[in-house]
């Protein structure tokens, strides 16, 4: 019944995002113009651009134009090949293998991404509907191939042509994303009390900070990489936001060391006015970074001198040392904030130079503060993601098998039944279908509910007015709603995207009795999907979640030692490690989410293998807060420390992985250095302590992970 109450929960639920109200617009003037020159010309062959304008939209998922383009273009000269297949009168057993092969190809495409896995299932359901409805002859194909062109060209240039073209627009925005994500971190840090407990009592709620605004980055970073490889010759602006996108990289790590810092600072009364001011220049540093965003939304500069630095928390400091002294533990603590805000200080400075001047094209200078990532300077091979996955064990693998498997017994099952608009059924396999077999149900339960209300929602507007021209306005209406909406909700959209097709069907067909139809054949093709998802190489994300938890345990360990082995938090290697340890513990909480979607039990009987995420981000947050007083203490040797905790997560680790218990902790450390000083001690004994806590969440979360 949890379970249940989660899917419901779930159908309902909206996220934080805006409509898209452009794309709900072009999506209406892509298929309802075509649909009014077919009524008012009478030209029925002109119904397929519009049909072929709607598979071209909705594979547009915005982004950089370069990737708007090849998509939309790779969707149009595909569809156009796929749709000669509509010449091939084939035999029903042909029928079913042709389904097959092409279904599993398609769901292939997920092996590079999200937006090749949309184009497989759009085409995938194109060429089920050009097998559904052949045509006469192979020159009518190739017309309904040339009409498909048309549709995907007029497409096109809704998107692409008549909105104004500014390449850079798509990286401007999900870069100044990332600034508003470290300015409401900096903003709720410097409200953090003065007296009690810093942090949040929901350790969640960091966790999701630092989540987001990771995810943020990575999305920004492959935004400005596809948009600079499509304008070499514009290279100016390029690496002005280059610069400000490795800024938010080296912004975040100190926003992530800065409140471990304070977490460790004394908090008596009597350094109420020390901490005041470093929270005050928190909170000016937060006006800047919001400054920055605007300045990149806004697509041009408008020069605001930054008037905070870190001269208020010097003094602050000097004046408690005057007064009586402070102890070595506070004075080191606070000597090292102070330090971190002259640093945030630098950065931000050099950062709204390069906001300010984003227009005008001055020369970056060469001394910036921060550098390229090395993720910023590398490629992928093309067939790398191929390689990847062809094998059993993965899971985009099984998922295509599966799915040409289930779309091919749908194809087979429809054509035994002689099913009316059998094609429909084909459609929801391959629509509900998903890599993971929670993510399925919670697709199917999206489906059946969005085609129910909205095939009522059809019956109804048919039965009060059949004439052409307001149905084509209402079809248009929902088309704009649904698209609009989507970023908002997929049960929204399946909602509306239901009547508008079903409206759709019935002008061309003049069959008014279609909306009953196309709820018994989604409820044929949803039950053929879940029992496909349990009985064809079933994927359950109980099995995957230990192994992605154990890999970032790993990824810990891997940054500890990275950080241990450099000088400087800066160098390409901490960076390096710093970024993969943030990517492997979002695909880790990823995992935990779908476990969620699947898991019968009651969501708390999980909490101590959220728990074990959470404590794993903040074992990393403790190691990011060390890293950036590298450069001060350099010399310190922390291979003791390093060898320890990287024992102690390598054992966390392989016993998550064979859902056992871990091996009790070590009694005691190596010991540390003689010279070490006051802030390494504070510092290294909240690493052991954070690790500590983390391997007991493991131990609870030992008997969740059990098979």
């Amino acid at each position: 019944m949890n379970s249940f109450r989660r899917h419901v929960e779930s159908f309902v639920r909206l996220e934080p995002a805006r409509p898209a109200l452009g794309a709900g617009l072009r999506a209406a003037l892509a298929v309802g113009v075509p649909m009014v020159v077919a009524a008012t010309q009478h030209l029925p062959a002109a119904t397929w651009v519009g049909m072929a304008a709607l598979f071209v939209t909705l594979v547009d998922r915005g982004g950089p134009y370069r990737d708007r383009a090849v998509t939309m273009g790779a969707m149009t000269l595909l569809g156009a090949v796929m749709g000669l297949v509509s010449a091939l009168h084939l035999p029903p057993w042909a029928a079913v293998l042709l389904t097959f092969c092409w279904v599993t190809a398609c769901g292939f495409a997920r092996s590079y991404g999200d937006t090749p896995g949309l184009m497989g299932v759009v085409l995938a359901n194109y060429t089920v509907v050009s097998l559904a409805l052949p045509a006469h002859d192979f020159a009518a194909a190739l017309s309904r191939s040339g009409l498909f062109i048309m549709g995907g060209l007029w497409a096109m240039m809704l998107a692409l042509v008549l909105w104004p073209l500014r390449p850079y627009r798509p990286a401007r925005f999900a870069i100044a994303r990332c600034y508003r994500e470290l300015a409401d971190r900096a903003e709720e840090v410097g409200r953090w009390p003065l007296e009690g407990p810093t942090a949040p009592p929901n350790l969640v709620e960091v966790v999701d900070w630092e989540s987001r605004v990771r995810q943020s980055l990575e999305e920004a970073r492959g935004v400005l990489a596809s948009t600079r490889r499509g304008r070499a010759g514009e290279s100016d602006r390029g690496e002005h936001l280059l610069v400000l996108l490795e800024g938010v990289d080296a912004v975040l790590a100190l926003l992530v060391a800065l409140p471990e810092t304070l977490e460790v600072s004394p908090r008596e009364t009597r350094y109420h006015a020390l901490r005041a001011e470093v929270q005050r220049a928190l909170s000016e540093l937060a006006r800047d970074l919001r400054h920055i965003a605007r300045a990149l939304e806004q697509e041009k500069g408008e020069p605001e001198p930054s008037t905070w630095n870190a001269e208020r928390v010097r003094r602050a400091l000097a004046a408690q040392v005057a007064e009586g002294g402070l102890p070595d533990s506070a004075r080191a603590a606070y000597s090292h904030a102070e330090a971190l805000l002259v640093r945030l200080r630098e950065y931000t400075e050099a950062l709204l130079e390069v906001a300010n001047h984003l227009e005008d094209g001055r020369p970056i200078e060469s001394d910036l503060p921060m550098g390229p990532h090395p993720a910023s300077l590398r490629g992928r091979p093309l067939l790398e993601p191929l390689r990847d996955n062809l094998s059993i064990g993965s899971v985009i693998f099984r998922h295509a098998l599966r799915l040409g498997v289930a779309a091919a017994i749908a194809t087979a099952l429809v054509q035994g039944l002689g099913l009316d608009h059998g094609y429909w059924v084909i459609i929801t396999v391959i629509v509900v279908l998903q890599p993971y077999s929670g993510m399925t149900f919670q697709r199917g339960l999206q489906r059946a509910g969005g085609t129910l209300l909205g095939s009522a929602l059809a019956a109804g507007l048919v039965a009060l007015v059949r004439d052409p021209a307001v149905l084509l306005v209402a079809i248009m209406v929902f088309f704009a709603v649904a698209i609009a909406v989507k970023p908002l909700s997929l049960s929204f959209f399946q909602v509306l995207l239901a009547p508008a097709l079903v409206l759709l069907a019935e002008i061309q067909t003049g069959d008014w009795e279609l909306a009953g139809v196309r709820i018994a054949n989604t409820m044929i093709g949803g039950a053929i999907a879940l029992i496909g998802a349990r009985l064809l190489w079933p994927s359950p994300e109980r099995v995957r979640f230990p192994e992605e938890v154990a890999n970032a345990l790993r990824a810990d360990r891997d940054y500890l030692l990275s950080v241990a082995s450099a000088g400087s938090d800066a160098e390409p290697e901490v960076r390096e490690a710093r970024r993969k340890l943030g990517l492997q513990l979002l695909s880790a909480e990823a995992s935990f989410q779908r476990l969620l979607t699947e898991y019968r039990g009651s969501s708390r009987q999980l909490e101590p293998a959220m728990a074990m995420l959470t404590y794993a981000r903040r074992f990393g947050s403790a190691v990011t807060a060390l890293a950036a007083s590298r450069q001060w203490h350099g010399r310190q040797d922390l291979s003791p420390v390093a060898s320890y905790a990287g024992n102690v997560l390598e054992d966390l680790a392989v016993a998550v992985e064979h859902r056992r218990v871990p091996s009790p902790l070590p009694k005691t450390m190596s010991a540390q250095q003689e010279d070490t000083d006051v802030l390494s001690r504070t510092q290294l004994d909240r690493l052991v302590r954070q690790l500590t806590v983390l391997h007991h969440a493991t131990v609870r979360a030992a008997p969740q992970l059990s098979p």
